[in-house]
C-alpha cells in the first residue's frame, strides 16, 4: 500500500506539473530538426544515424527530469516522514523510479517512432526501437534515482548528476543504439536485447538499494 500511494503521488504530482511531461519531448523534437539542416536532408544520410541519434535523445532528455526526483521531498521534509513512519527507504526509491518511468520513460518510448519517422529509420526497425528502450528506460529512472538521492541536498546539482550518471548508463546506450543498427543492417538484435534485460534485472535489484543508502546519508 505504501508503494502505490507513493508512486500515484508522484504520477499525479508530475500531471499537475504538465510542463515536467512535455519538455524531454519538445527537447527531443527541437534537437532532431537541427541534424538536417546540418547534415543535409539526404534520407540516406540520416537514416544511418537514425539509431544513435534517436538514442542519444532518449536518454538527454530522461537526463534533464532526474534532479527532482528526491530534491522536492528533500526541501519539503516528506524524507523525514518516510523515515519516522518506518516506510522502507528502497521501497520508496523504487516506487519513485516507477513513477518517473511512468511519467518520462514510457513517453520517451511511445514518441520514438515520430524522431526515427524524422531520421528516415527503416521501418521493420520500429519494433526493436521500441522494444529497446522499453527496457532501457526503466534503467534510466532506476539509475537516475540513485543519482538524485546523491545530490538532493546541493543546489543545481544537475551538472553534477549528469556527470555521475552517464557513465552508469553509457553500456545502456550502446546496447540499445545496437540492437537497433543490427535490425536496420538486416542481422538479428537478440544478444543486444538480452543485455539490455539483463541490466534491467540489475538494476532493479541494486539500484532502490543504492538510493536508500544514499537518502540515509544525506540524512544523517
Amino acid at each position: 500500500m505504501q508503494f502505490w500511494s507513493l508512486m500515484k503521488r508522484d504520477v499525479l504530482v508530475a500531471w499537475r506539473k504538465k510542463s515536467n511531461l512535455y519538455q524531454p519531448l519538445v527537447f527531443q523534437l527541437l534537437i532532431v530538426t537541427m541534424f538536417p539542416l546540418g547534415l543535409g536532408a539526404g534520407a540516406q544520410t540520416l537514416s544511418k544515424i537514425a539509431p544513435a541519434v534517436v538514442w542519444i535523445l532518449a536518454l538527454l532528455s530522461t537526463l534533464i527530469t532526474l534532479e527532482n526526483i528526491f530534491k522536492d521531498d528533500y526541501e519539503d521534509g516528506s524524507l523525514d516522514v518516510y523515515v519516522l513512519s518506518g516506510m522502507s527507504l528502497s521501497l520508496a526509491a523504487l516506487s519513485k523510479a516507477t513513477a518517473h518511468w511512468i511519467t518520462t520513460g514510457i513517453p520517451v518510448v511511445l514518441f520514438a517512432p515520430v524522431i526515427g519517422m524524422l531520421l528516415h529509420l527503416p521501418g521493420h526497425a520500429y519494433g526493436i526501437l521500441m522494444l529497446s528502450l522499453l527496457l532501457a528506460t526503466p534503467i534510466f529512472s532506476l539509475l537516475g534515482t540513485v543519482g538524485s538521492a546523491l545530490i538532493m541536498n546541493i543546489k543545481n546539482g544537475g551538472m553534477l548528476l549528469s556527470v555521475l550518471v552517464m557513465p552508469l548508463l553509457a553500456p545502456v546506450l550502446i546496447f540499445g543504439a545496437g540492437a537497433v543498427l543490427e535490425t536496420t543492417l538486416g542481422n538479428t538484435a537478440m544478444n543486444h536485447l538480452l543485455l539490455l534485460l539483463g541490466c534491467t534485472v540489475l538494476s532493479v535489484t541494486l539500484a532502490p538499494l543504492a538510493a536508500a543508502a544514499a537518502v540515509r546519508i544525506n540524512l544523517e
